[in-house]
C-alpha cells in the first residue's frame, strides 16, 4: 500500500470515529421532545406557554385539552386539565433543530384561578 493510500485510509478512519462520537452520521437534534412544566405548586389546571424558534412541526398532548396557534416561528400552546394534573406535551422539531425556547405566559390552579406569580415556573425539554 502506498503512503498516499495509507494516509487516506487513516484520515477516513479518523473521520468515521468522529462521526460515531457525535451519534453517527445523523443529527442528534430534531425529532420529538417531551416538554414538562416545572411547577412549584404541583398539579395545575391549565397553562399557557409560548414556544419560539424555527422548525416547530407539531405539538401534541396525550392527556388534557390542547389548543395551539402558530404565527411565524412562534407557537402559542394552551393545555387544560380537569382535574388538575402535570402539564406535559410533545413538540416535534424539524431535523437539525433543537428544542424551542419556552416562556410561561400564565398558569391556573385546579380551581381555574390564575396563579398570582409565575416565579419558579419553567418548561424543560427531554427525550
Amino acid at each position: 500500500m502506498s503512503l498516499k493510500s495509507s494516509t487516506l485510509l487513516v484520515l477516513a478512519a479518523v473521520l468515521s470515529l468522529g462521526a460515531c462520537e457525535r451519534g453517527g452520521t445523523g443529527s442528534d437534534v430534531g425529532g420529538e421532545y417531551r416538554a414538562v412544566l416545572q411547577s412549584p405548586n404541583g398539579p395545575e389546571g391549565a397553562a399557557a406557554i409560548e414556544l419560539t424558534g424555527p422548525g416547530i412541526q407539531s405539538v401534541t398532548a396525550a392527556t388534557g385539552r390542547l389548543f395551539t396557534r402558530t404565527a411565524g416561528t412562534t407557537t402559542h400552546v394552551v393545555l387544560v386539565h380537569d382535574p388538575a394534573a402535570a402539564i406535559e406535551f410533545r413538540v416535534t422539531m424539524a431535523p437539525g433543530e433543537g428544542p424551542p425556547a419556552a416562556r410561561v405566559v400564565e398558569v391556573a390552579d385546579g380551581r381555574d384561578q390564575p396563579r398570582a406569580s409565575l416565579d419558579g415556573y419553567r418548561v424543560t425539554f427531554g427525550r
